[in-house]
């Protein structure tokens, strides 16, 4: 492991929740209940458990190798060649994912507050923000996602102030469980993108190591607890505020719930809100780009950190001009989704299995 950095374990849990935490909170109520019907919280609590596992997963696997990251022991488990295709397809799965979030923000962002900007400025003055934060040190990012987590909070008191002074109907959550269990369950697959992000820690783990072994697997919990919470809440405000048939029509409850809050001060809250959103996409857009980023300082190490920071933003950038049209977008997103199980579940798991059967740790030693 290069030289390591002094993070906390608050910053390994704001890092988590910031990444996850992005373009996908606006359109995750309506794209559960799409499925899950008044039963769409259940499948977000469902999904919430399965990171969960998966985070325990990554952890164990962090631990038999603490001071290295995925694309360091991978080269041991399976060997240089192998090792090193499996280092590149992350580099482009973090690019793939990048120029995801850059796609679906800037169409939320073109539709709703900047509709006369054509859409390549908007994603350049997004891209560029993610490109000049994540040239900096991981420790410097964390503390960054540390400040800018009470943005989060501001969302959270909004939709609380929907339940006290916007007339809801409680009754659109029952009876539970009424969509069926296979319902419920699409509904979790549906979930799981906008949870994407928790596999990054497999490349910080060893960042954080200092911290110990369980303190690491406190804080990623905690951040995922936080997350899931958040999305369910926010979720079940929409469920309670729009009708069943409204549902069906709002691609993002959450703007559409806090453009019909009235306060005096301020006129348009949901352009305060989106203004504040945006923030939370940059900091996803940075952490996908660290990933390529920390991939290719450790497989091809041929240009500094800075350097492949800005050309996978470049890249990025140029991949999501390509699709134009909205059914573009959504082939896209299918494809960056059913990539992400390859890259979430059967890589990491399998080199754990790999590290057993091998009987192989850091050292390379029978354990």
């Amino acid at each position: 492991m290069k030289n390591q950095n002094n993070l906390t374990s608050i910053q390994l849990i704001f890092f988590v929740i910031q990444t996850q935490i992005g373009v996908g909170v606006l359109g995750l109520p309506f794209n559960v209940f799409s499925v899950s019907k008044g039963d769409a919280w259940i499948s977000i609590l469902l999904a919430g458990a399965v990171v969960q596992i998966l985070m325990i997963g990554f952890w164990i696997l962090g631990r038999r190798f603490p001071t290295k990251s995925l694309f360091q022991y991978s080269k041991q488990l399976v060997g240089k060649v192998m090792g090193t295709f499996i280092n590149v397809s992350y580099i482009v799965y973090g690019l793939l994912v990048t120029a995801l979030v850059l796609m679906y923000s800037t169409a939320i962002i073109s539709s709703w507050a900047l509709t006369l900007t054509p859409k390549w400025i908007i994603m350049l003055l997004l891209i560029g923000t993610a490109v000049y934060l994540g040239r900096e040190k991981l420790s410097q990012i964390s503390d960054v996602y540390v400040v800018v987590s009470s943005l989060i909070f501001f969302l959270i008191i909004i939709s609380v102030l929907v339940l006290i002074l916007y007339p809801v109907e409680w009754r659109y959550l029952f009876p539970i469980g009424h969509s069926g269990a296979t319902n419920i369950l699409k509904g979790v697959k549906e979930a799981y993108f906008s949870m994407l992000g928790f596999e990054l820690l497999l490349i910080i783990f060893p960042y954080f190591q200092n911290n110990g072994e369980r303190s690491i697997l406190y804080s990623v919990s905690f951040a995922n607890l936080f997350v899931t919470s958040t999305y369910t809440f926010l979720t079940i405000v929409s469920l309670v505020t729009f009708s069943p048939e409204e549902l069906k029509i709002v691609p993002q409850p959450v703007l559409y719930y806090v453009k019909s809050l009235y306060l005096q001060i301020v006129e348009r809250i949901d352009l305060v809100f989106v203004s504040l959103w945006v923030v939370n996409v940059i900091t996803s857009l940075t952490s996908y780009l660290y990933l390529s980023t920390e991939g290719s300082t450790y497989t091809i190490k041929r240009f500094n950190r800075g350097t492949y920071t800005m050309l996978f933003g470049i890249l990025a950038y140029l991949i999501a001009l390509i699709p134009g049209k909205e059914n573009e977008m959504e082939l896209f997103n299918k494809l960056v989704i059913s990539l992400s199980y390859f890259y979430i579940v059967v890589i990491p798991f399998s080199l754990l299995i790999i590290s057993f059967i091998l009987k192989k740790n850091e050292r390379g030693k029978e354990t």
